[in-house]
């Protein structure tokens, strides 16, 4: 899909968390009411906009630990890799999960109630997955940018 300048006009205002109503919304990008809405629709049809959501503060709901954890895997059998990304998929802490070049086969990001909540997990859960041949990790001392606004346009 081929963006237009009005696109990305309206997915930067959607990105940025802008609160205005349609209308307001509209008027900021120069159309109607319904033509906007009309393009977002086009734009969630088209798998541009994935999903709208509300961001909330890991901290303040309880999950103030942040650790990235780095994985390598007993082999690279399709099953071992689908059955891992499966569990990742189903682990509710596991915020993130890139498979990447290098020395190790996927970085996840978790985050956790506490030093021995992340423990507990990377025991007993990670360590424990019959695909994992080995797990590192580090705890995220403090965070100095998060951002979910891609840099489009």
């Amino acid at each position: 899909m081929e963006l237009t300048a009005k696109d990305v006009e309206i997915l930067r205002l959607l990105q940025d968390g802008n609160e205005d109503s349609r209308q307001k919304l509209a008027e900021r990008v120069g159309m109607s009411s319904t033509t906007l809405w009309r393009r977002i629709n086009e734009l969630e049809a088209a798998g541009v906009i994935r999903q709208r959501v509300a961001l909330l503060d890991a901290e303040k709901i309880g999950l103030p630990v942040s650790v990235f954890v780095f994985v390598n895997l007993k082999n690279y059998h399709v099953e071992t890799r689908e059955a891992f990304e499966t569990f990742v998929e189903e682990s509710g802490q596991i915020m993130e999960c890139y498979s990447v070049t290098g020395a190790t086969d996927y970085i996840l990001q978790l985050r956790c109630k506490s030093v021995r909540d992340f423990e507990t997990f990377l025991m007993e859960r990670i360590l424990m997955h019959p695909g994992v041949e080995s797990a590192s990790s580090q705890i995220s001392l403090r965070q100095h940018k998060y951002t979910t606004a891609l840099p489009i346009g």
